[in-house]
């Protein structure tokens, strides 16, 4: 699977607006007063930006959980896994510039503080070629998703794009609640930057997400008017998440089960299987049809002479506590002849070579390694 660097689209460039010198009432001590001799810059209140390297040799740096401090959404993923703060930032510990205007050594203004949160290199965003790897989504995942950093319950937007790797540094009263915010899909989930944990907000089908990879290795041969087609090598993946892009948020106490089979073909005949037809689960004693997630027209296969491939998306509605449950696979469609579209259903000659009957694959979720 092809890993995206980029991790989620965020706001304007940087923010220094001004800010009241006396705190507003965190739990922590005020930070000491840089000397009016000390060399480099005293920074805004709101000093808010990324810089692209990692910082080092800050005595309060905290390493964090990788379970703990990731924010997994719809179309991103962002994971932390230090975290420090300081009232000091030197050439050392951030690099020579980057930090936009301000002179190294940069100081927080009186009663102030730095909070710095490093990105895992991992930490990516996506549709399924990247992180998370979910599928059901839709559009532009760049730009499905803002971060954001909540300081004392205002938000401020953060410059640019964040990028694996990279160090978050934000200007805050000294002590002050801090979080880093992810929106995506129209919900909100918070990392607390004091902590390194996600909080309440988050949702809990992320975390872990569950997956399983059912295979069906008997081959079928469909058969139309004028028309028929071996289908062969059907592997999958079925994956328990919250959101998908054409459903949006599963109700409460349920969840959605995304299920993709592809399947190759011995010909180039126009195969279009009846997506919610072909693949249906059975879970607590009742067989539930799925929505389909796309077409499953078949398409020309590359690396095949004269062959194709196709697959088969679709979203169970199921209830959140599902672990297993068993997919039944038999493949049902059309064939598109001298543009008419004629019925498709599995060969009954009787041919051992060939199945005519459903095949039944028992799944079990696991948590994804």
């Amino acid at each position: 699977m092809r890993r995206a660097v980029a991790a989620v689209t965020i706001g304007a460039a940087m923010l220094c607006t001004a800010g009241c010198a006396t705190p507003p009432g965190g739990s922590g001590t005020t930070s000491p007063t840089p000397s009016p001799s000390a060399s480099g810059s005293t920074v805004p209140a709101a000093f808010t930006t990324a810089v692209g390297r990692s910082y080092r040799g800050i005595k309060t740096t905290k390493s964090l959980t990788p379970s703990k401090a990731v924010l997994v959404g719809p179309h991103s993923f962002l994971q932390l896994d230090r975290i420090a703060r300081t009232t000091t930032l030197t050439a050392d510990q951030i690099g020579v510039a980057q930090l936009g205007d301000q002179a190294l050594p940069a100081h927080a203004r009186s009663g102030y503080e730095f909070v710095l949160a490093h990105l895992t290199p991992n930490s990516t965003a996506g549709t399924g070629v990247a992180r998370p790897g979910l599928p059901g989504y839709d559009g532009d995942a760049l730009n499905a998703s803002k971060a954001a950093i909540v300081v004392d319950g205002t938000s401020r937007s953060v410059p640019g794009q964040l990028f694996a790797d990279e160090t978050i540094i934000v200007s805050v009263p000294a002590g002050a609640p801090v979080a880093l915010r992810m929106n995506d899909g129209g919900r909100a989930q918070d990392l607390d930057l004091r902590t390194g944990k996600r909080t309440r907000t988050a949702s809990p089908l992320y975390y872990p997400v569950r997956e399983a990879s059912p295979s069906f290795d008997d081959d079928y041969y469909v058969t139309g008017p004028h028309s028929s087609a071996g289908l062969s090598s059907a592997s999958g993946k079925a994956v328990l998440a919250p959101y998908a892009d054409k459903l949006g948020w599963a109700r409460k106490g349920r969840a959605w089960l995304f299920v993709t089979v592809g399947f190759t073909t011995s010909s180039m005949s126009q195969f279009k299987p009846n997506v919610a037809r072909s693949l249906t689960l059975t879970a607590g004693g009742t067989t539930l049809t799925g929505h389909a997630t796309s077409s499953g027209d078949t398409t020309s296969d590359p690396n095949s002479v004269g062959g194709a491939g196709g697959h088969l998306d679709l979203a169970f509605d199921v209830p959140a506590s599902l672990r297993s449950g068993t997919l039944n696979y038999l493949p049902v469609g059309s064939f598109v002849v001298d543009d008419k579209t004629v019925s498709a259903t599995p060969y009954q000659g009787g041919d051992p070579r060939y199945d005519t009957g459903v095949q039944h694959k028992h799944v079990t979720l696991k948590p994804r390694s």
